[in-house]
């Protein structure tokens, strides 16, 4: 039969969404519990892990019309089975020494106008053959039940979801109709519950972005001058408390966002965190002077520099300068009270990212410009000033730096809750972007990495009252927040409290 467009069955255009999400459930040697991980949205290849199990979705984790439109047309099941790009692909991995048991399931999610299931077709594919095709009634569909995995072994689904063409149910009334099927489910492992993962930078990309007030915002940059390479899309958190505390190093530190990073491999992206003490009951890490050599603000060379990736990237103790050019004594270790990096967040920093140290002249510029300088290559006025700061040109780095002062700026919003990326950030107390940003930590100067071009004796800083400038004698002593990125491999565990928001203050991101 001819293949038609819903809407010319239904003689309107059609406005069905389906929204198709894969519930890969484990039930392994005990009893089970709720498992939820829910994925919004339609980046590929994207593995979940639970237990001894992962699951890798080829093409996504989300199907819909709006981006696959060819594959909601009516048809019939013989007409289906040729669309090959239809079929959502599932591979399940048993990485363990035991066998494992496994669910897959569709379940219909309550929405406006909701869609029956008995009004789809669904079919199952098993290493490339049909085993079988599901019209249900009901709000759940059941593809998989309690199948097991031999352990080392691989298995090979493909789910593709169809408008049957005979399906006499069907009606005028369908054009309104929406469809949302999701993720829910049991696991366990030898009795300990099991929440699955994600790699981090998936996780936190695939958190609904907004456009005004705190969370999560889409920042696009246009810096073809150096490379369009830089000209990802970055996810960035803004306002004054979102939602982006995270447990690193047994301390609350915070989500800068998915950003931009040089590697040996191109531009990629990295999470960014920062550290934050504000609801530990510690002192303040404490003022630090920028570099003691008042004249040289070669951040390789800094002493501030040397210190994060000496002492405190070791949880050590040992010389450090705060205010004066004379040392004092510094205790990162595990037992006191501002300890430095522990073993297992060590292996957690990413050290083969390349740092920018692009200068600039002055902070009368916007979030968006100085973006583009700190990633500007070029020496400038000092051809023997360092434009990148990496393993390649220092002995002593492992990857703990400060923030730029584009980080502070995507970080801002106005007294409206709009973003500030466009305003001066030496203005933001006359725009009214110096209270809500939650990278103005304590009220107090803080120390950037991003130094000057006109002269050698100044960086740039934050002022108390949340506005960026020049100036600061190096060795005056600011507050300073060590700033670093995670590994690619770094991952982020399901909600483990689905009561409290996550990534909320009481209820943090948990890293793996």
């Amino acid at each position: 039969m001819e293949n038609k467009k819903i809407g010319s069955v239904l003689k309107t255009e059609t406005k069905v969404i389906a929204y198709v999400v894969i519930c890969l459930v484990v039930i392994v040697l005990g009893i089970s519990y709720a498992l939820f991980f829910e994925v919004k949205g339609n980046e590929k290849n994207q593995i979940v892990k639970a237990g001894t199990l992962e699951f890798t979705y080829a093409n996504g984790s989300q199907i819909t019309n709006e981006t696959n439109s060819d594959c909601f047309i009516l048809m019939s099941e013989e007409e289906a089975l040729k669309h090959n790009e239809c079929e959502y692909k599932i591979s399940i991995t048993n990485t363990g020494t035991l066998p494992g048991n496994y669910n897959i399931n569709l379940t219909s999610e309550t929405v406006d106008k909701p869609m029956a299931l008995n009004k789809l077709k669904v079919i199952l594919k098993k290493e490339g053959q049909v085993v079988a095709d599901y019209p249900k009634d009901g709000t759940t569909t059941s593809l998989v039940s309690n199948e097991k995995i031999e352990a080392g072994n691989v298995i090979n689904y493909s789910v593709q979801v169809y408008v049957d063409a005979d399906n006499e149910l069907l009606n005028a009334e369908d054009d309104e109709k929406n469809i949302s099927l999701k993720i829910n489910g049991d696991a366990v492992v030898n009795g300990e519950e099991v929440n699955p993962t994600m790699p981090a930078t998936d996780y936190i990309k695939n958190i609904p972005t907004i456009e005004n007030g705190d969370g999560l915002y889409k920042v696009s940059h246009d810096v073809s001058e150096i490379s369009t390479d830089w000209n990802k899309t970055e996810y960035r958190y803004a306002g004054a408390n979102p939602n982006n505390y995270v447990r690193f190093n047994n301390e609350i530190w915070r989500i800068i966002g998915v950003v931009n990073v040089k590697t040996k491999n191109g531009i990629e992206q990295r999470i960014k965190i920062v550290r934050t003490d504000e609801i530990k009951e510690q002192q303040d890490f404490g003022n630090f002077s920028w570099n003691i050599i008042n004249d040289d603000n070669n951040w390789i060379t800094s002493t501030l520099k040397d210190m994060l990736n000496g002492i405190y990237y070791n949880s050590s103790s040992g010389v450090c300068y705060k205010g004066t050019i004379n040392s004092e004594n510094c205790d990162f270790t595990q037992e006191s009270s501002v300890r430095g990096i522990s073993d297992v967040a060590r292996e957690m920093i990413d050290s083969s990212v390349v740092w920018n140290l692009g200068r600039w002249d002055t902070s009368t510029i916007d979030s968006n410009n100085f973006y583009e300088k700190e990633r500007f290559e070029q020496a400038l006025n000092n051809i023997n000033y360092p434009v990148i700061w990496s393993k390649d040109n220092d002995s002593n780095f492992n990857g703990i730096g400060l923030i730029y002062p584009s980080d502070y700026g995507y970080a801002a919003l106005d007294i409206n809750n709009n973003s500030c990326f466009n305003k001066k950030i030496s203005y933001f107390n006359i725009d009214n972007c110096n209270s809500n940003n939650w990278l103005k930590m304590h009220n107090k100067s803080s120390w950037l990495i991003t130094s000057f071009i006109s002269y050698g004796n100044g960086t740039f800083y934050i002022l108390d009252y949340g506005v960026g400038t020049k100036g600061g004698y190096l060795i005056t002593d600011f507050n300073i927040w060590p700033s670093l990125y995670l590994k690619p491999s770094v991952k982020i565990v399901a909600n483990p409290n689905s009561n409290q928001e996550y990534g909320s203050i009481d209820n943090p991101f948990i890293l793996e």
